[in-house]
């Protein structure tokens, strides 16, 4: 009875712990390319990684304008049909968007695409849709370098592949200053968001959508990937329980000859 024993416990260490091991890991990975919109120039690349609901943001860009708030948010609907759209004049599709007609993708004219904001990546503080115009909480520099963890809802971090990050803020008519855009009679061309602010401080500038990064990890099935550390994991906890089985082999078989 004794031997039965000991060989079923190392029988079900194969198949335990290679579960327990991967069940440990809950890391997954994330990237977009950030591309320009309303021909400004500007790109970046973001990764994320997800833990849980705690999410790490990481943007690099570059051509943004320097010196003024640059607005970044998660926009979509979770779990909907969410697209960039048509970014840039000479696009397909792009007229249909322009509603106004004047040559310029504005916040509004956007949401019908990539939805509306479900997270704002501030500096500091709140990251929630009512932080969207916190201008003082924003990267301000032309290259952006913006890195935060912070936690998001269940809703968002099951679909993060069904978003996308938008970047706003730009010098849309090269002159050097943001708020000089006018109307055809020459006043100020206002925010699409907010009266009290000019075109060009919300304006998108780029954007990009979140996807699930593949390589090096497994498909979990769920929007994202294990990282090739639960991979590591799977092949210790496998080496360990096929030892295990050898000895309980090795014991028996002595056993038998003692007998």
């Amino acid at each position: 009875m004794r031997k039965s024993l000991t060989i079923t416990a190392a029988t079900a260490a194969l198949f335990v712990l290679p579960v327990a091991a991967f069940a440990d890991s809950h890391t997954q990975e994330f990237r977009a390319n950030i591309t320009q919109a309303n021909e400004t120039g500007a790109s970046a690349t973001a990764d994320l990684s997800l833990d849980g609901n705690n999410l790490t943001v990481s943007i690099s860009g570059d051509g943004f304008f320097d010196g003024f708030p640059h607005a970044m948010h998660f926009h979509g609907e979770p779990g909907g049909d969410n697209v960039c759209g048509p970014l840039n004049p000479g696009e397909a599709g792009f007229d249909e968007a322009d509603v106004d007609g004047d040559g310029f993708l504005s916040v509004v004219e956007g949401v019908p695409a990539y939805g509306p904001v479900t997270v704002s990546l501030t500096t500091e503080g709140d990251t929630s849709p009512d932080s969207a115009l916190a201008v003082d909480r924003f990267p301000t520099s032309s290259t952006l370098d913006y890195e935060r963890t912070f936690e998001v809802s269940d809703e968002v971090a099951e679909n993060l592949s069904t978003l996308h990050i938008v970047i706003h803020g730009a010098d849309l008519d090269g002159t050097g200053e943001i708020g000089t855009l006018e109307n055809e009679d020459g006043t100020m061309k206002e925010s699409s968001l907010d009266p009290d602010l000019p075109f060009e401080a919300t304006a998108v500038a780029a954007c990009g959508q979140i996807t699930a990064v593949a390589a090096g990890g497994i498909d979990t099935g769920a929007g994202g990937t294990a990282t090739s550390s639960s991979n590591t994991g799977l092949l210790a906890a496998g080496v360990l329980g096929l030892g295990a089985l050898g000895t309980a082999t090795a014991l028996r078989r002595r056993g038998n000859q003692v007998a």
